[in-house]
């Protein structure tokens, strides 16, 4: 019996609830990229983001551990995926947003649960079941009907950032899944909090190197908005949303989680609407849609897909 089938039916609903909230939260990220890369760099968004979360994450991690953050910590692997995991995915989603922009990013967003489902499989050899396979075609349906809600006609234009959206989810689900399995014995705060701050300091090393190379721009902006905004992409995104997204995936899963990554389309429409902007029926279709996916990933029956010393001796 594997870990995640020893988890009691409440810590389950807990975690759906801690996803749902923590990917709402972190859906707002790419409206509030998008603004900021009028004025700032890419390449310091994401220093400036990952540095922000680290000052929340580690005084959080402080007081849990009393003033022994470090005490047990794996570091081989923590540096491996903070410096991976962390900082490429995250320059690679901000890199995606600035080139793509956010429609195409939510559009991206919904093959997230696909990934997820096969990046676990072959990556790490994790069971395959039939229900997360329809759940995940269900959501990810759903996420696109959302997006295309949201695009006004224009989704059918490729700017090249959307293959960089792809690969940050694709680095991301490595790294969620890795930090379950290599980092055992931290807490799910302590994980979130030592990646995240080796994530910032990566960057921090990097970006010296990438203005010499012509890569990145000293181009930053520090007024009160400005700084509000990493400030909110360091509490909210960074550090609220992947711990929730920790703390969730260690009752149910990664490829169950990600499927929440559907709800991003949906809440840049609800922000939408309160600017003024009413849903469309694909927006009502694919909110629906994601919630049936979630669903059927769960509750229907369980049936693992073979692997492939099974097939050979069917």
């Amino acid at each position: 019996m594997s870990s995640l089938e020893s988890v009691p039916p409440q810590q389950k609903l807990a975690g759906n609830l801690a996803l749902a909230v923590g990917t709402s939260v972190w859906a707002t990220h790419f409206l509030v990229t998008d603004d900021l890369l009028q004025t700032w760099d890419p390449y310091f968004i994401t220093a400036g983001r990952l540095l922000s979360a680290t000052l929340f994450l580690m005084t959080a991690l402080v007081i849990q551990s009393r003033f022994h953050p470090f005490r047990g910590v794996h570091w081989k692997p923590a540096i491996l995926l903070g410096s991976v995991g962390i900082a490429i995915s995250t320059v690679c989603l901000t890199l995606g947003v600035k080139y793509a922009g956010a429609v195409p990013a939510a559009i991206v967003a919904a093959s997230s649960p696909i990934i997820a489902a096969f990046i676990s499989r072959l990556g790490f050899r994790m069971p395959l079941t039939l229900a997360v396979i329809l759940g995940a075609i269900v959501a990810a349906c759903g996420g696109v009907f959302a997006a295309i809600g949201t695009a006004s006609g224009g989704v059918t234009e490729f700017r090249g950032g959307e293959l960089l959206i792809l690969f940050a989810f694709t680095v991301f689900t490595w790294y969620s899944v890795g930090a379950q399995r290599w980092m055992t014995g931290s807490s799910q705060l302590g994980i979130t909090a030592i990646t995240i701050m080796i994530g910032g300091l990566s960057m921090l090393a990097a970006i010296p190197i990438l203005i010499v190379a012509d890569v990145a721009q000293p181009q930053f902006s520090l007024d009160w908005r400005s700084v509000g905004y990493i400030l909110y992409l360091g509490a909210g995104p960074a550090s609220f949303s992947l711990f929730t997204w920790h703390w969730g995936v260690s009752r149910v899963g990664v490829t169950i989680a990600s499927i929440y990554s559907n709800l991003v389309p949906v809440v840049v429409v609800v922000i939408r609407m309160i600017q003024g902007e009413p849903p469309t029926t694909a927006h009502l279709i694919g909110g629906v849609l994601i919630i049936c996916g979630v669903l059927i990933a769960q509750l229907l029956p369980t049936r693992t897909l073979p692997g492939p010393k099974q097939r050979r001796q069917a």
